[in-house]
């Protein structure tokens, strides 16, 4: 039997032309179920990259104004001696600051060595710090050195001074000093001061001057 070459470009084009079409449809679904990875990202549709926010830059860095560091500078343009001093001021304020009792003790053993060289730094500290804390702490270091000359100092802050904390210790250094034209002073402020404290530490320093003066 003789088959007409019509049927028989049919039978052999129908099956290359449906495994064309299975293969194509086979590539189709492996690509939109292929997962997602670096090679191969969800693709963003338009618009939609403006409503993903950019990533926030971090913070600028604070700087530390000089100030912050301490009120004594420590460069090397400075003598020795007074850069070394301004270096132990300077972590003397910071342990005040934050209340570091055992470094304290520690740091008024090595100021108290500095001798004389150090009342500078302490009378610039007890007169103009912000903190009432470090000048109250820097009289009191004054006040052990029982020094005549302090004298003025001790009575200025004791009028002047706004913390209560500084004018008993004020109070506390005139007693030391034991010089009775204080008296006058103490004797006023134990009389119209508006701490209790401050007044009762006048009490006492006009007490310890009268005992030290017989």
């Amino acid at each position: 039997m003789i088959i007409n070459k019509t049927k028989l470009t049919l039978i052999v084009i129908i099956p290359v032309v449906l495994a064309i079409a299975v293969i194509y449809h086979f590539k189709e679904y492996h690509h939109k179920t292929k997962p997602v990875s670096e090679n191969n990202p969800i693709p963003v549709k338009s618009g939609l990259a403006e409503q993903i926010p950019a990533k926030q830059k971090p913070p600028k860095k604070i700087e530390i104004p000089p100030n912050e560091k301490g009120p004594f500078p420590t460069d090397k343009t400075l003598p020795e001696k007074d850069r070394q001093i301004g270096h132990l001021m300077n972590t003397w304020r910071k342990a005040v600051l934050s209340k570091n009792i055992n470094e304290i003790k520690q740091l008024d053993m090595q100021i108290k060595g500095c001798g004389d060289e150090a009342i500078p730094f302490l009378t610039r500290l007890a007169k103009g710090d912000e903190n009432e804390r470090v000048r109250a702490f820097a009289l009191r270091i004054l006040g052990r050195m029982n020094k005549t000359d302090l004298y003025s100092l001790f009575i200025e802050l004791l009028q002047n001074d706004r913390s209560a904390f500084v004018r008993e210790n004020a109070c506390w250094s005139l007693g030391r000093l034991a010089n009775s034209d204080a008296i006058e002073v103490l004797q006023k402020t134990a009389d119209s001061d508006v701490s209790e404290q401050v007044r009762k530490s006048a009490e006492d320093s006009i007490k310890t001057i009268k005992s030290l003066s017989k």
